[in-house]
């Protein structure tokens, strides 16, 4: 587990990481998250390994600002969820909804939907803009386990694991958040699965629409 700050050069050794099917922690707009390819069929089991996640939990997708204009690829969409995306993201969300043609048959096949978050942070955009392609994310942190806010806090959890993240950015998110909001798009209204930094009276005012859960 190697612990590095984030500038350039240390950028282009995270993503070239990814690409070889490695995972990076990485400071997000909610808490520290854990990411790898999404296009690597082995990179999903590391992930559980390392969080020592149920095999049958679903994990989430996150994309870059600039992938939003190819979002028909990994979710589908009609008006209504086009306007929710396109209104919420980026964002402390994450969205429920059909999966698109893009996404592989192993990334957890029983489920319809997929999570989809786009984060409101810097570094995380440019992981994922210079990766260029969609990334598995999750919170750093053991199953069960608190959520992280400090670098030092997940090198804590893995430090002695046999399972850990290849790559730690370091760094601290001074707004202790919760996870992200987790709101499932219906045909007409959104319903909210899992609290989190959005409330439901925020939801409502901003996307002036019903709002459940």
């Amino acid at each position: 587990m190697k612990v590095i700050p984030f500038n350039t050069d240390t950028l282009k050794e995270a993503v070239l990481l990814l690409k070889n099917g490695g995972i990076v922690a990485h400071p997000t707009d909610t808490c520290f998250g854990l990411a790898g390819d999404l296009m690597n069929p082995e990179v999903m089991k590391k992930i559980q390994a390392i969080k020592g996640r149920d095999y049958k939990k679903p994990m989430s997708i996150m994309i870059s600002v600039a992938q939003q204009l190819k979002m028909a690829r990994y979710v589908k969409l009609d008006d209504f969820s086009s306007f929710v995306t396109y209104t919420l993201f980026p964002g402390a969300v994450t969205l429920l909804l059909p999966k698109g043609p893009a996404i592989p048959d192993y990334f957890f096949p029983e489920e319809r939907l997929i999570g989809l978050r786009v984060p409101l942070h810097n570094l995380t955009q440019d992981m994922l803009t210079a990766f260029n392609g969609p990334l598995i994310t999750t919170s750093a942190n053991p199953s069960g386990k608190d959520i992280c806010f400090t670098h030092e806090e997940v090198v804590e959890y893995f430090k002695k694991s046999e399972h850990g993240p290849d790559l730690v950015f370091t760094g601290k998110i001074n707004s202790r958040h919760l996870a992200s909001t987790v709101i499932e798009v219906k045909k007409n209204y959104v319903r909210i699965t899992r609290k989190g930094p959005i409330t439901a009276s925020q939801l409502g005012a901003i996307l002036g629409v019903n709002v459940r859960g």
